[in-house]
């Protein structure tokens, strides 16, 4: 009788602790008008328990762990909140809307506008967009990522030339490049002589009412490109780096010397020039024979087939205060060309500095 007694006061026990263990954790989720947000994801971090906000943006989720909980709280167009808590007290949660491209900053002539204003014909690229680009070259990186801009490769060589073209060439016999304006200042080719590690935002003005501020020198278009720039804050160090190497693709089939003459012996047959051309250039058929012991050079593997090599160095300081802004940026870019003697090898040196002297 004492054993069962003690049995039944310890399964008491255990059923107590049990449902000790299990509690809720309440609170509410509102946006930053003080107005309750209904849909809010709430989870247990570390777990798959979670809940949404009811129509008051109330909320109430179970769980059976002791201690402090970490709560995430989601939801569409809302930055992502963490909350750590007791469950003691109910949890308020202030949720903030999430910044859209809607209000991004597109700069035009000698003013910005948000992008939710504008009217014109504009297509940007920024530094997120950039920044895993595995390219040398500020060019290279418009290519595909710009409707109406087409970028264009002069050649294979790394250090090659790039043409772009906004809407099209529009003349047959004149130049058809952009004007290029960076931090406000006109530069030829301007994009050849910046890091892509050193670009903020890239603005292309593509239609009349935009490139007008420009004059006739904006017919073509005109690309606007703003440099990253100091901030208000310690002095940041930054380094950017990129190790690649190119590979030619696709190598042509080639022949041995003797194949390649007894080619040439069977499709010069049946005519008359041919055959005597043949015989000029190799010889009798008799005479063929020698042809066996010449040694075989692949010169397709010989210019084409290294492993071509590619690094890019980016080393930046950007700091200041609220009147003075500095950034210092230093890039180094080396790449050996797939085809031997192309190597192309580049040091930038970036310096901006903003100083306010008065309001």
């Amino acid at each position: 009788m004492k054993k069962l007694l003690l049995f039944f006061l310890g399964l008491l026990c255990f059923v107590s602790f049990s449902f000790a263990q299990s509690r809720q954790i309440r609170g509410k989720v509102v946006d930053e008008s003080r107005n309750p947000v209904p849909g809010v994801n709430v989870t247990i971090q570390g777990t798959s328990t979670g809940v949404q906000t009811d129509a008051e943006g109330d909320f109430a989720i179970t769980t059976n762990t002791t201690g402090r909980v970490t709560l995430q709280v989601s939801s569409v167009g809302y930055e992502a909140q963490t909350i750590s808590t007791d469950g003691t007290a109910a949890v308020s949660v202030t949720l903030v809307k999430a910044v859209t491209s809607l209000d991004d900053v597109v700069v035009i002539g000698y003013q910005t506008v948000r992008r939710r204003d504008l009217t014109g014909s504009v297509s940007s690229i920024n530094a997120r967009q950039l920044k895993d680009i595995p390219i040398n070259s500020a060019a290279q990186a418009l290519a595909g990522r710009l409707a109406g801009v087409q970028v264009t490769g002069t050649e294979g060589n790394p250090d090659a030339e790039v043409l772009i073209r906004v809407r099209g060439g529009g003349s047959i016999t004149q130049d058809n490049s952009p004007l290029y304006i960076i931090d406000g200042i006109q530069v030829e080719n301007g994009l050849s002589v910046i890091s892509p590690q050193d670009i903020e935002t890239i603005d292309v003005l593509k239609d009349a009412s935009a490139t007008a501020i420009y004059g006739a020198r904006g017919a073509n278009g005109v690309i606007i490109i703003t440099t990253k720039g100091g901030r208000n804050q310690k002095p940041v160090i930054s380094y950017n780096g990129l190790v690649g190497m190119d590979k030619l693709a696709n190598k042509l089939d080639v022949m041995h010397p003797y194949d390649f003459v007894m080619y040439q012996y069977e499709r010069s047959r049946g005519n008359s020039q041919s055959e005597n051309d043949f015989r000029d250039t190799y010889g009798h058929f008799q005479d063929l024979g020698p042809y066996k012991e010449v040694p075989f050079v692949d010169w397709q593997e010989e210019m084409f087939g290294r492993l071509a090599f590619r690094q890019s160095h980016n080393v930046s300081l950007a700091g200041g205060n609220e009147s003075t802004q500095y950034n210092l940026s230093l890039t180094y870019n080396k790449q050996e060309g797939v085809q031997l003697g192309s190597d192309f090898d580049r040091k930038l040196a970036s310096f901006k500095f903003d100083h306010t002297f008065s309001k």
